[in-house]
């Protein structure tokens, strides 16, 4: 009886003043059935009580709660063809909905609109092709992004070191040739790519800063900037749990790099062996760790095994240099990662649950939902000010170098060196991909000292002052949001940037005509919603089906009996 009355509710509020003229109302109309000279008064005055009551409930309108069951649905973006999406209906078998200009959706093959609240299922994961804007998370509990069939695929660096070359890749999707025009810094090149291959362009930077890029074809247009900055060479030590080929490679990569590593690797019970590259003489240790340890790979079990106070000393040090704790899943074990990140795990250890102990001081992974998802299911990072955690989740990437693809192999560990290493100047940041016209352009910093404000400008000398919105779930770390009017180069000011940091705004009508751009979800802080959606508690959404009509009968039967008991008697 509890549940049922838990899960009833009414559209209408009871009033006091409502209840005082009904109250009159049946006591006038009891004094009236009393002075009525009637042999069933008792009957009759029940039936006048339940008529008063079922009329007055009528008004309340009430409902009962039923759960609502799940189920996954496709949401297609606009501008997708009708060849298409009935290709994707077969595919996934689901439910398909089209995003109209408007906040409805179009249930395909019915002509029906609706919005995704209005469905009469929860959404447990919603499967979505084309450009759509974030989805209100209370609508669903997984976003699944469905991977976009592109018909050019362009592949850069955020960042590279003065003296080295700057290459990228530009792959055709398409069944024919493409003709390309590339404008990088002050150099032009032009060139076809024939279909279903790919061709590389390379320059060699001169000088420090950013380096402006435009690509283009007859249809489409590409522009973003790459930063040239100082080598920076870090000290670095490798913990592996058993040899392998993956720490062996990544060794020789940093030594091309010229970074100075010490690896300390497991050989059998109780037997390790160490292996220096590029170890100077002023590099100096204590107690096993490298007094300017900047960043520290470790296999999951390796760290397992470690005592107490060496995981101390190595937080320690890297906190001290502002470094990074990078952990690889275990060898022989790789796995995938649920997008449900709202559920523990310990598939990181071999034994006990893996840093899920409270009293770490370190990264707990059954809380593995604060992480950011730098590249999906591969590459993910909890960015603190003086500390930068990061968990890499591939094991094969030597392969690449075996077979002589070094350009591949590259362009796998270029995220956790862009995106898990702090340059140890410059502030740490992140931002859009690719900032559209009349579209949210996210920008975001770790910092511990507050910047209250930005400045964005760009080469109309349109200037904007951006204020800080905090972030809820990490103090340290600072956002801000921006609503780009016009298109074309920007630029952000920070306080004590030596320069500022460019992006490229594209322009809403080449959004329209651009399969890349148009399919490009622009939702930056996706990830962040998963505080919000994936890692919620579960929560009962109901369907809300009327009761009224049965208090409706219920007033005619009171009634209907009046007048006919009035009748025979």
């Amino acid at each position: 009886m509890n549940d049922l009355m838990k899960n009833i509710g009414w559209e209408n509020s009871v009033e006091v003043w409502h209840v005082a003229i009904l109250a009159v109302a049946f006591m006038i109309a009891f004094v009236w059935e009393i002075r009525k000279q009637k042999p069933r008064k008792p009957f009759r005055i029940i039936a006048l009580f339940f008529g008063f009551i079922s009329l007055y409930i009528i008004y309340l309108s009430p409902f009962i709660l039923t759960e609502k069951p799940q189920k996954p649905v496709l949401l297609i973006g606009q501008n997708i063809s009708e060849n298409k999406i009935d290709s994707l209906e077969i595919e996934y078998d689901l439910e398909a909905f089209q995003k109209l200009s408007n906040s409805k959706f179009l249930k395909v093959g019915t002509g029906q609109q609706m919005t995704l609240a209005e469905l009469d299922y929860q959404i447990d994961t919603a499967f979505v092709y084309g450009y759509l804007p974030q989805l209100n998370p209370a609508y669903f509990q997984v976003r699944e992004e469905i991977e976009i069939e592109k018909k050019l695929n362009i592949d850069y660096p955020k960042s590279i070191a003065l003296d080295d070359s700057l290459s990228i890749i530009i792959q055709n999707h398409s069944k024919q040739e493409v003709h390309v025009s590339a404008v990088i810094g002050n150099d032009s090149i032009s060139k076809s790519i024939p279909r279903e291959s790919q061709s590389h362009i390379s320059i060699l930077p001169k000088s420090s800063g950013y380096i402006l890029s435009e690509i283009s074809t007859e249809k489409e247009e590409y522009n973003f900037a790459v930063k040239v900055e100082k080598a920076e060479h870090y000290v670095i030590q490798i913990l592996a749990a058993t040899p392998d080929f993956e720490w062996k490679f990544l060794g020789d990569y940093l030594k091309s790099k010229e970074h100075s590593v010490y690896q300390k690797t497991q050989i059998s019970k109780g037997k390790f062996k160490s292996s220096f590259i590029n170890w100077h003489d002023s590099l100096q240790f204590n107690r096993g760790v490298a007094k300017d340890l900047k960043v520290l790979f470790a296999d999951a079990k390796a760290w397992e095994d470690l005592p107490q106070n060496l995981k101390n000393q190595y937080l320690k040090k890297l906190k001290e240099n502002r470094g990074s704790l990078i952990f690889r899943t275990n060898p022989n074990s790789q796995i995938q990662l649920s997008l449900d990140k709202s559920k523990p795990t310990n598939i990181f250890s071999t034994s006990d649950n893996l840093l899920e102990q409270s009293d770490y001081n370190y990264l707990q992974f059954n809380n593995l939902y604060q992480l950011d998802e730098v590249s999906q299911n591969t590459v993910f990072r909890l960015v603190k000010p003086d500390l930068i955690y990061g968990v890499i989740n591939f094991q094969n990437s030597f392969q690449l170098k075996l077979s002589g693809n070094n350009e591949e192999y590259e362009q796998i560990w270029s995220p956790v060196f862009s995106h898990l290493i702090r340059k140890s100047t410059e502030l740490f940041y992140d931002k859009s991909e690719w900032a559209m016209q009349y579209q949210p352009f996210f920008f975001r910093l770790w910092s511990e000292e507050k910047h209250e404000g930005i400045s964005i400008f760009n080469l109309k000398n349109d200037t904007v002052q951006l204020k800080l919105k905090p972030d809820h779930i990490y103090p340290e770390r600072q956002h801000f949001m921006f609503y780009p009017k016009t298109d074309g180069w920007h630029f952000i000011n920070l306080k004590n940037q030596e320069e500022p940091i460019p992006f490229y705004v594209q322009s809403e009508a080449q959004i329209n005509q651009s399969e890349f751009l148009s399919n490009y979800n622009y939702d930056y802080l996706n990830y962040l919603n998963f505080e919000v959606s994936n890692t919620r508690e579960k929560e009962e959404i109901y369907n809300q089906e009327s009761i009224t009509l049965w208090f409706f009968f219920l007033f005619l039967l009171c009634v209907g009996y009046l007048w006919i008991e009035d009748k025979i008697t």
